[in-house]
């Protein structure tokens, strides 16, 4: 009995339902043929019937209306063989009405409910999308950055992660001014998105900071890439500084990739002239001599 219990437990819920409503479809018509309907044993087939329709939908209430009206008249011709004209009467015929009807009545609820809670649950994903996403860019924020992240990590295939740091002055470029660091992220996400592909994912993690998450295969595709994001953003006019790591070989994890890739901007920066590291941020570049000959 407990196994039992167990596995019915696994069993989807509306498929139970059906399970239950066949079981009290069959000891329902079992009643009817020994005792006959006239101690109002005809009304236990409401319950099946609402069974069913909870179940399903409109239709599938009126099928099992229609299935209740059939085991109740096969009970009273089984029971006692009896005219047409008695199959006929009102009394046979109000049963028959009333099952179908139920069953249709509950079914349109119990369908319109349960489309009512798939638009909700979908609208839910929807909204949770929207909370692992920037406002001003539309692009993955640090949550949805976390979470892309562990996502890659699980399936364990190489991929490249790129850390960039924009470089402001679009008012030096000819640019208006006026949407200052959004307009610049919109602009370098743009660029990135359209030159890197539908399988690259893009994430802003600071009001000027991009995090890129690539395919590749290799360190060096790692670092071409890391380049060429550069080259794309020169070419319309925005400069950037872009780090790189790739996994699995620098990282098992985001926070190490991020470190790594971290290093490597900031080195790449030194070397540029672009970032004098403070007494508080030196830290960020602790492997600085290492990673400077490999930037």
């Amino acid at each position: 009995m407990v196994v039992l219990s167990k596995r019915l437990g696994q069993v989807w819920l509306p498929r139970r339902l059906e399970l239950t409503a066949a079981a009290g479809f069959a000891v329902v018509f079992t009643l009817l043929l020994v005792s006959g309907p006239g101690f109002g044993l005809g009304q236990l087939l409401f319950l099946p019937i609402l069974l069913v329709a909870l179940a399903g939908d409109r239709r599938a209430g009126i099928v099992a209306g229609v299935v209740a009206s059939i085991l109740y008249v096969v009970a009273l011709v089984a029971r006692a063989p009896m005219p047409l004209d008695s199959l006929l009467s009102s009394r046979v015929a109000l049963h028959l009405v009333t099952y179908v009807a139920a069953g249709a009545i509950v079914g349109t609820f119990a369908g319109r409910a349960r489309s009512l809670l798939g638009e909700s649950l979908n609208m839910l994903d929807v909204l949770l999308a929207l909370t692992r996403r920037d406002v001003e860019s539309g692009a993955l924020n640090t949550a949805g950055l976390d979470a892309a992240l562990a996502q890659r990590v699980g399936r364990a295939w190489p991929f490249a992660l790129l850390t960039g740091q924009l470089e402001p002055g679009l008012a030096a470029l000819g640019r208006p001014e006026a949407g200052g660091d959004d307009e610049l992220v919109r602009e370098a996400l743009l660029v990135l998105g359209t030159r890197l592909g539908p399988a690259a994912e893009l994430a802003r993690t600071g009001p000027t900071r991009l995090v890129v998450l690539a395919p590749a295969t290799s360190n060096q595709i790692a670092r071409e890439t890391a380049s060429e994001a550069e080259r794309m953003l020169e070419e319309h006019g925005v400069r950037a500084t872009f780090g790189w790591a790739f996994y699995p070989a620098e990282g098992a994890d985001g926070i190490s990739l991020l470190q790594a890739a971290s290093e490597r901007l900031y080195a790449r920066r030194i070397v540029r002239g672009e970032w004098s590291p403070t007494a508080a941020s030196a830290g960020l570049v602790d492997e600085l001599p290492r990673l400077a000959t490999g930037a």
